[in-house]
């Protein structure tokens, strides 16, 4: 029997116009590059923070057991955008966008942060 696992990044910066520009290239990642056509709603709204001018997205689990079209689709999609944000810098050379990738909910009861910065 497959696996379920919940795979989810978690994006937060300072600089709402680019984080909705990044938002919109994760939701064209998601139209391209997903088989279910549906996969782009993983990608939630950006929430404001109260205070501090922070403002986050996240792109929700898929939903599906490991190993399946969707998994793996999901698999691809989160490695292109970790790969997106990692390259998001200021002119200082510093990171815009904070992230972290984690998984929970595993049938084996393990969670784990996958990768952040």
């Amino acid at each position: 029997m497959k696996n379920i696992r919940h795979h989810t990044i978690i994006i937060t910066g300072n600089d709402k116009a680019k984080l909705e520009r990044l938002r919109n290239e994760v939701i064209n990642l998601y139209k391209e590059k997903m088989e279910a056509k549906k996969g782009f709603t993983l990608v939630s709204p950006i929430v404001d923070s109260l205070i501090n001018n922070f403002c986050t997205f996240f792109i929700a689990p898929d939903g599906s057991k490991e190993g399946y079209e969707s998994s793996e689709d999901g698999d691809i999609i989160r490695k292109y955008v970790i790969e997106l944000l990692k390259k998001q810098k200021d002119a200082d050379g510093e990171d815009l966008f904070r992230f972290v990738e984690v998984f929970y909910g595993d049938d084996n009861k393990e969670s784990r942060i996958l990768n952040h910065n």
